[in-house]
């Protein structure tokens, strides 16, 4: 959920601040969380000047990765929202267990291709 807000226009943050307002008024979140959520809009306003110089400090292919890191991370955000947090954590692990599978059997095939080809029929 924390991750979706990053979509949200900077126009609709004033909006979220009194809303979180609004329900620690009414009871609804505690004062720890919306703390943390006012913490973590006002981070994002004072952060995102700087990410435009950041990455035109960095290469070109930094950006390409950045962006799939943060496209994982929506994903992993909109999966946990969908379907909750510990069924995205399970399949955030069989989909790092497929990775790492695949990993192995790239490394392994140069071996297993000589394994068949020094093989008598």
């Amino acid at each position: 959920m924390r991750l979706l807000w990053l979509l949200l226009p900077d126009s609709a943050i004033p909006l979220l601040i009194v809303g979180t307002a609004l329900l620690l008024i009414v009871g609804v979140l505690a004062r720890k969380k919306a703390i943390a959520i006012i913490g973590t809009l006002l981070a994002y306003l004072i952060i995102a000047p700087f990410a435009g110089v950041l990455l035109a400090v960095f290469p070109w292919w930094v950006s390409p990765l950045l962006l799939v890191l943060f496209v994982m991370s929506v994903v992993r955000a909109a999966s946990s929202l969908l379907l909750g947090e510990r069924a995205s954590d399970h399949m955030v692990g069989i989909l790092a267990a497929d990775l790492v599978m695949g990993v192995f059997r790239t490394l392994l095939f140069p071996f297993r291709l000589l394994t068949r080809l020094t093989k008598p029929y």
